[in-house]
């Protein structure tokens, strides 16, 4: 392997992203943690005045690491020191390739659930039900990974029988959108990023996000209705057409990107239950956002600010440079 392919491989970058500004204290801290890590730091750039920084690093004793193996196993260690570091209370530490897919990124793919929205859709269906108790605890189940999501969903969605099958336009007044989605959308927009949002929720409110987004793809479940003896529509309790789990969401990003002509390499995922993981793990790059924690854990990268058009930083742009991208 020649010195410069060696060099290439070793580029990496760590971003660090405060939750609130980063006290002189802290960032001793932060700069003893990344010194006990094995990268040398190469340069630091101010993304954002005392909140975000990126740690340009190489590998260390690069004469050790002489395969792409040995190389993932020097990752994956630094990874795990990481996930176990305590700053991760006060900031998030993204580590990631420094290389041309960091910044070039021409397809992200949302969840929609406690991502784009605060909310989870089913339980405020359930909500008209007075089952949201019973709903909300099966929810919880299937985003920590403890049962099945196909499982989670028959169940969930059997508590909707009877339910007025024609509240989603009363449903869309309810979301609220999560802080940051739009400025988000609009600076991805400009980079010319396809976006698309690959929900376990339900189609008719996901295709309302993508038009209030301005998205350019939306999947979800379809909930099947039937008419009672009065007349009235109702929820028959059974979903109809494919389920979007976690294999059809890794599938369907699959599918958009082929679509689109857009390299694997230069796709995220961004979500914040288990079943978002296939699909982070398809993407060239996963972002797990204010997410349950096993998912914190296995996801390539993990986002708990308040605001999710955060990830710009995540990308490597800095406070000017957003600010362009988002007026």
């Amino acid at each position: 392997m020649s010195s410069t392919t060696d060099m290439q491989m070793l580029r990496y970058v760590l971003t660090v992203i405060g939750h609130e500004a980063i006290d002189p204290a802290t960032y001793l801290e932060l700069e003893h943690f990344i010194v006990s890590l094995p990268v040398k730091i190469n340069k630091i750039n101010v993304l954002s005045e005392d909140r975000v920084f990126d740690f340009d690093v190489t590998l260390v004793k690069s004469e050790l690491i002489t395969s792409e193996a040995s190389e993932h196993t020097t990752v994956e260690d630094i990874k795990e020191a990481i996930s176990e570091c305590p700053l991760n209370e006060k900031l998030d530490i993204i580590f990631q390739k420094n290389d041309e897919f960091r910044q070039a990124k021409k397809l992200f793919c949302f969840d929609m659930d406690s991502t784009l929205i605060y909310q989870e859709v089913i339980e405020l269906i359930a909500a008209y039900a007075g089952v949201e108790d019973e709903v909300e605890k099966i929810t919880t189940a299937a985003m920590n990974g403890e049962i099945d999501f196909k499982e989670s969903l028959a169940r969930r969605v059997k508590l909707l029988r009877g339910i007025d099958g024609t509240i989603w336009e009363d449903l869309k007044k309810k979301l609220e959108f999560t802080k940051g989605d739009h400025e988000l959308m609009k600076g991805l927009k400009k980079t010319g990023c396809k976006l698309a949002v690959l929900s376990g929720g339900f189609i008719p409110l996901a295709s309302y996000v993508k038009d209030t987004l301005n998205l350019d793809y939306a999947f979800a479940n379809a909930l099947k209705t039937e008419t009672d003896p009065n007349g009235k529509v109702i929820f028959s309790g059974e979903t109809e057409g494919y389920i979007v789990d976690g294999e059809k969401k890794a599938e369907l990003t699959i599918e958009i990107a082929k679509k689109e002509g857009i390299d694997l390499k230069a796709a995220v995922a961004v979500g914040d239950g288990s079943n978002d993981l296939k699909m982070m793990g398809v993407a060239g790059f996963g972002i797990a956002w204010n997410a349950k924690p096993k998912v914190q854990k296995l996801a390539p990268a993990k986002l708990n600010t308040d605001k999710i058009s955060d990830i710009f930083y995540i990308l490597g742009y800095n406070d000017e440079q957003i600010k362009a991208l988002t007026a």
